[in-house]
């Protein structure tokens, strides 16, 4: 598991030496996000990009009739915005810290020019656009395709990889997250996630705490998530 996040070490910054990374940070503006306070909200003009250096944002988008979907976290290491690459484009999601978060943000002035200066930086951006697309396909194919135990393993798994950290004890998913939150995650309610869980629990599969999880044997959940 990678325990060295930050934006420094981002994906955005692949094949960058770390003096030229160091020159794109000192391009944008360090900023610190209180807990519940908005970064950006969708529908409004994407001015700012941002690459989270430590903390956490939900990325919520909402539907026609008012309800906030989560799409996914951001966490330390990785972009929000690159919508601001493409110009005189609305932000599609919203971003809400969910705990007190250190971020880099440019706007669109300064992020034009970090791309002109290091072009690498722009097929990255491309790059990490076009996975966030295929990711949500993604979803929708297992939302129709799988069934909830299915897809509540695949999700701590996706999780694991994205945030985990390796503990004695086993994976532990260093991002706090309630029921609610997983729920929504996978599609499914809040009843069905906390019966899951709780039978995970006793089946020595992960181990739940305080709103953290550790997944006590991540071979298990991926047999929860092959299971036909």
């Amino acid at each position: 598991m990678d325990t060295r996040r930050d934006a420094l070490h981002s994906r955005v910054f692949d094949g960058l030496e770390e003096a030229a990374r160091r020159d794109c940070l000192a391009r944008g503006a360090r900023q610190t996000v209180r807990r519940g306070h908005w970064v950006a909200r969708q529908g409004e003009p994407a001015t700012t990009f941002c690459l989270v250096d430590d903390g956490a944002l939900k990325i919520l988008q909402e539907t026609a009739q008012g309800q906030e979907l989560i799409v996914r976290f951001v966490g330390p290491g990785d972009p929000f915005g690159g919508v601001v690459a493409l110009e005189s484009a609305p932000y599609p999601v919203s971003a809400l810290a969910v705990e007190p978060t250190q971020l880099f943000a440019w706007k669109a002035p300064e992020l034009r020019g970090m791309l002109d200066a290091h072009p690498a930086v722009r097929a990255n951006l491309m790059r990490e656009m076009t996975a966030h697309m295929t990711d949500a396909l993604t979803r929708v194919r297992e939302l129709t395709t799988l069934r909830v135990g299915q897809r509540l393993a695949i999700t701590l798994m996706r999780l694991a990889r994205h945030c985990g950290r390796q503990t004695p004890d086993g994976i532990l998913i260093t991002h706090p997250l309630t029921r609610q939150e997983l729920a929504d995650l996978v599609g499914t309610t809040l009843y069905t996630v906390s019966r899951t869980l709780s039978q995970w629990e006793t089946d020595g599969v992960l181990r739940s705490e305080r709103r953290q999880l550790v997944l006590r044997s991540p071979r298990a959940l991926a047999r929860l998530a092959d299971e036909a």
